[in-house]
């Protein structure tokens, strides 16, 4: 039996889930609070005593365990370290956390950054039903902008760390938007979460906004998918979201013109369909939305207009823990 243990650490929750190369997911997936505010070691024995758990519900033992596949919120380099803790505790800088799940359980351990992991999902899933391409790039919209680059069925990445597409830039103006990076005008700054927050900002600053537009901006944010995908959204809503998947086209037309790839993927948090929007209303977005996203590729050479920009088809959610262990699978990671 070849079991992979995946595993998606996150600031709050860290989510473990078992997969089998030729079964597929094994069983349901197992949530805890990641304590990653208290460091890399806390959030560690957390995995260590929710493995034993996880196994334990699926009637498994530790050793149908091949290797462990893991992934977090940041850059991370070839050897498994996290290099900058952009989305998780500063205590994480520089800790070798692919070591240290090795060490904590006695396994193979391979640390991904999460975007990676979600992408080599969508990938697989993509392969499954002859919908993937050879050089894909797919952007993760949540909080923050992740993205990750798939070329001939393998994540790429460089010698220091994989791609981190949020932070290609798209406005070098003065006065554009500090990004978390620490440079400003990435398009995490616009095609986020933090980004939303940012439109809000400056269209308050300007006054005369509705009233659905008013109060904390990062509150109003979070309301704006569901305004969003209303039967008749109102018109700032919807330039704000116009103004949202442009930048993410621009960033695209940046990968196409370096790359040369002919797919690109949107998904997360602003692919999503909120519970109450009617179908009628959710097609409009997504097809406003790739509109927008197509305007901002299709500005460049003609050639563009065959790239495909596509919403994901990976139907399993919070899927990166999977991604990992599917990836940890096919490099070929065994015990020692």
């Amino acid at each position: 039996m070849s079991i992979y243990l995946g595993i998606d650490i996150g600031a709050s929750t860290v989510k473990l889930g078992l997969f089998d190369p030729e079964k597929g997911v094994i069983g349901e997936r197992l949530d805890r609070p990641s304590r990653a505010s208290e460091g890399p070691d806390a959030t560690v024995n957390v995995i260590k005593t929710a493995t034993s758990e996880l196994l334990q519900a699926n009637d498994l033992q530790f050793n149908d365990l091949k290797a462990i596949g893991a992934c977090c919120p940041a850059p991370i380099d070839a050897s498994g370290m996290c290099v900058y803790p952009t989305n998780i505790d500063r205590s994480w800088q520089g800790a070798n956390v692919s070591q240290k799940l090795s060490e904590a359980l006695q396994l193979p351990a391979l640390l991904l950054n999460d975007g990676d992991a979600a992408a080599y999902r969508e990938y697989r899933v993509r392969s499954a039903e002859n919908k993937a391409s050879s050089c894909m790039a797919q952007f993760i919209t949540g909080t923050g902008l992740g993205g990750a680059l798939i070329i001939n069925g393998k994540i790429w990445s460089g010698p220091a760390v994989s791609a981190e597409l949020g932070h290609i830039c798209i406005d070098s103006s003065e006065n554009a938007d500090l990004c978390g990076c620490g440079a400003r005008g990435c398009v995490e700054t616009r095609a986020s979460l933090l980004g939303l927050r940012n439109m809000v900002k400056h269209r308050q600053a300007k006054g005369n906004v509705p009233e659905a537009l008013q109060g904390e901006p990062m509150e109003v944010a979070k309301t704006l998918r569901r305004l969003g995908q209303m039967d008749d959204p109102l018109s700032d809503v919807v330039a704000i979201w116009q103004e949202y998947f442009t930048s993410l086209g621009i960033a695209a037309r940046n990968v196409v013109n370096i790359l040369g790839c002919d797919l690109i993927v949107i998904s997360g948090g602003a692919q999503e369909k909120e519970k109450a929007a009617s179908d009628r209303a959710y097609q409009r977005f997504k097809q406003d939305a790739i509109a927008s996203i197509r305007q901002g590729i299709d500005q460049s050479f003609p050639h563009l207009t065959q790239t495909r920009v596509e919403w994901s088809i990976d139907t399993l959610l919070d899927s990166a823990a999977y991604g990992a262990a599917q990836y940890a699978s096919v490099i070929g990671n065994t015990k020692s």
